[in-house]
């Protein structure tokens, strides 16, 4: 199958190769034995640019997704067993809604679940769906993010290195749709009572507070916001900007969504000079109906814009390590 030209995007570096299917490709069982036969290729490719775009693949449904991923022989993040304080919906074991805040939301960049001790490597996404008018999946590269940080503060680089970060979320009683970060501390815990979720919040090593209405609010351990990749290149691996930007506030004690790992406050222009330079580095990918874009989550954020129309968009996600 040919490669399509890959955008030369960010500097002139590779950033996103596509992958559109030959004629030979009309089943979906080709389509999983080409998937195993080229998966050292697909990785290869994927430690150089950091996402993939397939298209034009006889995958229809959530269950031929389903496949499409299981060929890759990754292990499984499910939701259930998850920290993601996004509200989903399983469809297969596997695979489940992108995020379920209301088409008007936006979700920031970020890397999937880099507030939480356990995240994945690799992240599938299938549209199943686009929408009328937006609902473009943000993408950009964190190891090139780190660099152009490096240039404009190296002072503030090496406070991220040497202290790390802690977040502040707040988690509701039950299922709250109104943003992107709404799941219910029932269900992010994997709990059913308070006692419970104390007893998991001690054994993460995190400390807690109840507040109105039986509503959790959790701040973390710290975290390392920096990452050393395989290629030697270092990504900003962290939620700093989805967490700033689009986290609520606990507003009993107004404690910051993410600080540095000693407790002292992001001053509002850096965060305001890192959203800056991410933007300046970030691809908005259209999606169309039938796509599948498989992101490197140690080296690119992703985030969505927001959408309208009639149209439902329906954007499927995989986790795997």
């Amino acid at each position: 199958m040919p490669l399509i030209p890959s955008f030369q995007f960010m500097n002139k570096k590779d950033f996103l190769h596509e992958i559109q299917a030959d004629s030979d490709l009309t089943t979906l069982e080709a389509t999983l034995n080409w998937i195993r036969n080229n998966k050292f290729s697909f990785e290869t490719q994927l430690e150089e640019c950091g996402a993939l775009l397939f298209s034009n693949l006889p995958v229809e449904e959530e269950g031929d997704f389903d496949n499409f991923v299981s060929a890759f022989k990754y292990e499984t993040f499910t939701y259930e067993e998850s920290l993601s304080n996004a509200v989903r919906i399983n469809k297969t074991n596997k695979v489940f809604t992108a995020n379920e805040a209301p088409k008007e939301i936006e979700i920031f960049l970020h890397h999937e679940m880099a507030q939480t001790p356990t995240y994945p490597k690799y992240i599938f996404f299938f549209c199943k769906s686009a929408a009328l008018k937006g609902g473009q999946t943000p993408l950009c590269r964190s190891d090139n993010l780190y660099k152009e940080i490096l240039k404009e503060d190296e002072g503030l680089l090496d406070e991220f290195e040497k202290h790390g970060v802690i977040y502040n979320s707040l988690m509701s009683n039950g299922d709250e749709l109104v943003s992107g970060q709404g799941r219910s501390w029932q269900k992010t815990l994997g709990v059913q009572s308070k006692k419970e979720a104390e007893i998991k919040l001690e054994n993460l090593d995190y400390s807690w507070d109840w507040i109105e209405g039986d509503n959790l609010s959790v701040t973390t351990r710290t975290f390392r916001a920096i990452k050393e990749l395989k290629d030697g290149n270092k990504s900003f691996f962290n939620q700093v900007l989805a967490a700033s930007l689009g986290w609520k506030k606990n507003s009993d004690n107004d404690i910051s969504p993410v600080r540095f790992g000693n407790g002292e406050e992001i001053c509002d222009s850096n965060l305001q000079m890192i959203s800056d330079i991410a933007q300046s580095l970030t691809l908005l990918r259209n999606w169309k109906d039938k796509d599948i874009l498989l992101i490197d989550n140690y080296r690119i954020m992703h985030g969505r814009k927001p959408f309208s129309g009639e149209k439902n968009r329906e954007v499927l996600v995989s986790l795997t390590a």
